[in-house]
């Protein structure tokens, strides 16, 4: 019997001795001048960082402890190129590495080309062959719109299923059943894909799908979220006949598990009242009707008591920003005219992707004695902020605050995402802090109706 726990005691300390072991990986970069490198872990603990010290040769050597069996990413930061590892205590590689492009949609961007030796190259090759948007290539919006869902099913299906053959050869089993799940997770966001590039169209295929899984089961919540969002675009009233009930009433139709409806209906309070509605005293009382979580009642009070000052009328809180001389302005300097407030940063895709349309909006009203329009930049970088205004050379003033997220502008109106528009009355009173976008279809119909 002792023999017997002693095996099993020596068992268990080889075990833990294995997942204690880092991986140790070796390798050399091709033409490495400077920057940062590094291979992140994202998992259960937060983001952790390993460095790559790379000598003057290109050559490295680093051993990862691993938080959690999975995938990393090995990132070359400076140039924006990284590549995914799958990382498992114990594992040893070698990787050659240079640099290259690739285009990625209609853009070119760096990249790295990798020769790998080791434990679970096979897993490398798929992981970093697999092309995450392929549906979205293969498919895009235009496309979607064209084919009804039991066409569009047939292709994904095939596509998924092929990529879960090559799958099946692959030899590490912790990775196989990770991106196997990976993999059916994929196929239903792709499935819902069609409803998305379909709004409002009926199909009765899809329907039958989208109702074939049990909707009111927290297991399906990876599916739960997708299928809520498919149920509201379809039941909920259109927008200019909706309560601050209807969202609610929507939710109590679409699921009876009680906590599956706390969950969406405490997220859904909690982000209507940070834009401090004029409706807000009826959202509370139509969502303290619906969730029965208390501490969710408990958090809404806390953010109806702060943003119940920020609601339509209300004096506006004031910040400071500056132009590029460096000269320091206020939001009351700006009294007298309404003003419309584009929070933007050269950084941002989709803000940059709003100064068209700004444009079109400044000159719709530049003669317009009632509103000023300026935009605001939350760049760290003011340089690069300086080049962006001066190679698009726009019409209306140009600001930057100090601080990006942690200045006034963003602690006062509680920015922590952009875009955003805000806009204020002639008198400093709060309009709107989340505004139509200027590619809003009815923007400008919107501003009229506050002047």
């Amino acid at each position: 019997m002792r023999r017997i726990v002693l095996s099993v005691i020596i068992c268990l300390l080889s075990v833990l001795a294995t997942l204690a072991q880092p991986a140790h990986f070796t390798g050399k970069v091709k033409d490495f001048k400077e920057g940062i490198a590094m291979i992140t872990q994202m998992g259960e603990q937060g983001r952790h960082n390993d460095t790559l010290r790379i000598a003057a040769d290109g050559s490295f050597a680093v051993d990862v402890n691993v938080q959690q069996t999975g995938l990393a990413y090995l990132l070359f930061e400076d140039l924006k190129a990284s590549s995914m590892l799958f990382l498992e205590p114990g594992m040893k590689a070698d990787l050659q590495i240079s640099f290259g492009k690739k285009m990625s949609f209609d853009e070119e961007v760096n990249s790295l080309e990798i020769v790998y030796t080791g434990d679970n190259k096979d897993v490398f090759e798929f992981e970093n062959g697999y092309d995450d948007f392929e549906n979205y290539k293969q498919w895009p919006w235009d496309k979607i719109s064209t084919v009804a869902f039991a066409d569009y099913r047939k292709d994904v299906d095939k596509m998924t299923e092929n990529h879960l053959q090559a799958l099946y050869k692959v030899s590490n089993p912790a990775y196989k059943e990770m991106k196997g799940r990976q993999l059916e997770s994929g196929r239903f966001a792709n499935l819902c894909r069609w409803a998305w590039g379909n709004q409002g169209k009926k199909d009765a295929d899809f329907e039958r799908w989208m109702l074939s899984f049990d909707h009111n089961d927290r297991r399906n919540m990876d599916k739960i979220g997708n299928y809520w969002r498919w149920y509201m675009n379809s039941n909920m009233p259109p927008r200019g006949e909706r309560t601050a009930a209807s969202f609610y009433d929507c939710l109590k139709s679409a699921f009876t598990n009680q906590e599956i409806i706390n969950e969406f209906a405490d997220d859904w309070i909690q982000q209507t009242l940070k834009e401090a509605p004029e409706d807000m005293d009826e959202e509370v009382v139509a969502y303290k009707a619906t969730s029965t979580n208390q501490k969710g009642h408990e958090v809404a009070d806390q953010l109806y008591a702060h943003y119940s000052k920020l609601k339509k009328g209300a004096p506006a809180a004031d910040f400071d920003f500056y132009d590029k001389a460096g000269r320091k302005f206020t939001l009351k300097d700006l009294r007298g005219r309404a003003v419309y407030i584009d929070c933007w940063a050269t950084w941002c895709g989709p803000c940059c992707a709003e100064i068209p349309y700004m444009e079109k909006l400044y000159a719709h009203y530049k003669n317009n004695k009632k509103i000023e329009l300026i935009s605001i930049s939350l760049d760290d970088n003011k340089k690069k902020w300086e080049k962006k205004v001066a190679e698009d050379k726009p019409g209306w003033k140009q600001y930057i605050v100090n601080q990006n997220f942690k200045s006034l502008l963003c602690k006062n109106y509680d920015i922590d995402g952009i875009p955003r528009f805000l806009m204020f009355d002639k008198k400093g009173r709060i309009v709107s802090l989340n505004a139509p976008r200027p590619s809003h279809e009815k923007i400008i119909e919107w501003i009229d109706s506050q002047l």
